[in-house]
């Protein structure tokens, strides 16, 4: 069985946050609806940084804003692929 898909006001409040490229509020948001483990919440900055800028790119409602997290992204060294850091 598969899980339900997100809510509209759970998709909506994440699309907020992505796209004022707020990485606390995504580390705030992913602690009220995900609840991540204490270690996960805990990661720095640039972790969440990165995790915003692939879950960015992995948006198609997006698409305005993947130009520029995949030039950050690639600044860095990191590929758009959720798949690993």
């Amino acid at each position: 069985m598969q899980p339900a898909p997100p809510s509209p006001e759970y998709e909506a409040e994440l699309r907020d946050v992505l796209t004022r490229g707020d990485w606390e509020g995504l580390r705030e948001f992913t602690r009220k609806h995900n609840q991540i483990p204490d270690d996960v919440y805990a990661k720095d900055r640039h972790f969440w940084e990165v995790l915003m800028h692939k879950l960015t790119c992995n948006r198609i409602d997006l698409l305005g804003l993947h130009d520029a997290s995949r030039a950050w992204l690639k600044e860095r060294g990191y590929t758009t692929d959720l798949g690993g850091f």
